[in-house]
């Protein structure tokens, strides 16, 4: 049960607090004890979460001054280890068409918004990295307003080409 509150302030905590894992016994120990009531929320939800957990935890990252690749590699990490140790198979979260679900497409949404004021910050930061100039205001609010829906692209696109 400490660990379901733990997880559930991890959205309500600022940028500044929240610890990004590095060290593979941080991963191992969020596989082993990390754990949601999937059965009472349902796996694609419990998906959904773990989605939002991966993408904030990649602004979380870059804003630490992680770069992209790096904090890519945590996220991806994070989401693998969590997604395991719930014992949930990422086919789940797919159609026959290989696209996420609605359903998690939405709540991923949804979710990525609590890390909003983070993303803000982390886009000027991504630019940046990959030697850019730094976006316009509008370019940076639509970026952020559609960071969850970028996040699952990458998803899909990912699973696509391992699918092939």
């Amino acid at each position: 049960m400490k660990l379901l509150l733990i997880a559930s302030l991890f959205f309500l905590l600022p940028a500044t607090a929240v610890a990004v894992p590095t060290k593979p016994e941080q991963f191992e120990k969020l596989e082993n004890e990390l754990s949601l009531e999937c059965q009472k929320y349902g796996a694609e939800s419990c998906a959904a979460r773990f989605i939002s957990m991966a993408a904030c935890t990649y602004v979380f990252a870059v804003n630490q001054g992680k770069h992209p690749d790096e904090a890519m590699d945590i996220a991806d990490k994070l989401f693998v280890g969590i997604m395991r140790g719930n014992k949930i198979k990422p086919e789940i979260m797919f159609t026959e068409e290989k696209n996420i679900k609605p359903i998690i497409v939405n709540e991923v949404a949804e979710r990525t918004a609590f890390c909003k004021e983070a993303t803000e910050k982390a886009v000027p930061k991504l630019f940046k990295a990959r030697g850019m100039e730094e976006p316009s205001p509008e370019i940076q609010k639509r970026l952020t307003d559609g960071f969850g829906y970028w996040w699952i692209s990458t998803i899909e696109t990912i699973y696509k080409v391992g699918k092939k």
